[in-house]
Parts: structure tokens; sequence; C-alpha cells
């Protein structure tokens, strides 16, 4: 009775040993997959930026749609809002909105075969309507690969 408990708790501690070792261990590399997504992701907000709107079009699909979060105001609940590409090309372009700066930190790209999921917090700086604004939260971009390519399709800040 004595040797089952003795190895019972000696393979329990070398489990617990084993899992301890992993958790310490580095955190893999990011694939070069991984890394294409962000560094398209931070391409394409450059071009929101820079208001550089053939490039801004070309990073997202067609059917491409925005959507964030309208807090509750005035006794109305939040809603969803949305924008497509296009509408969202078209506030830049009439000036309506220029972004001054875009920082993307605490990301993460999580891979399904041919499409990935770009996650993180963001932090935006412009003028909106001819007032300033600071804009800072979550963010998720869903990317499709379509003939080798990286295109955005749907962004959600909640």
């Amino acid at each position: 009775m004595k040797s089952k408990f003795l190895i019972g708790f000696l393979m329990t501690l070398l489990a617990i040993t084993v899992k301890t070792a992993e958790s310490n261990s580095p955190a893999p590399a990011a694939s070069a997959i991984e890394k294409s997504v962000e560094a398209r992701s931070r391409a394409w907000a450059k071009t929101a930026v820079d208001r550089d709107l053939a490039a801004f079009r070309s990073f997202a699909s067609d059917d491409y749609a925005l959507m964030w979060v309208e807090p509750a105001a005035n006794g109305q609940k939040a809603k969803w809002a949305s924008w497509t590409r296009d509408e969202w090309a078209e506030q830049l372009q009439s000036g309506r909105l220029k972004c001054q700066s875009v920082e993307l930190r605490n990301t993460k790209v999580f891979l399904h075969g041919g499409v990935a999921i770009f996650s993180g917090e963001y932090t935006e700086k412009g003028t909106k309507d001819g007032n300033d604004y600071m804009d800072e939260g979550l963010f998720t971009e869903t990317w499709v690969n379509r003939d080798g390519q990286w295109i955005v399709v749907g962004s959600t800040f909640p």
C-alpha cells in the first residue's frame, strides 16, 4: 500500500515538475504568416494616417465591414454602428476624419487556415468633424488569404 502511494506521489510530482517547466519555457516565435498579417495591419493603419486612399482601399475587401459600439447617451442604449470600406475611405478623403496617429500594442494573431484573427489594444488620435479626439480600447480584425495576399474583411472595436 505504501509503495502504491509513493509511486502515485512521485508520478504526480513528476507531472507537476514537467508542467512547471513547460510554463516557464519561452513562448514559441511567431510564424512567418503571423508576422505577415501583423505587418499588413500596421501598414494599413499607416495608410489611414498618411491619407493614402488608394493604398487604404487595397488592404480591405470590397465587402469589408467596420463595426464599433456607439456608447449609451441621452437615455439611448449603446448600439452597434458600422461603415463599409468605401464609407471609411470617404471620411478620410473628405477630411471629416483625420488620423494623426494609430498605435497597436499587445497584439496576437490567431490562425485558422486561410483566415487570421488579429487582435490587441489600440490608441488613435486625430480630428473628427473638426474636433480633436483620442480613442483607445480593444480591436479585432479578420483577415483572409485571397490569391496569396492577406486582405482584411472586417474589424470590430467593442
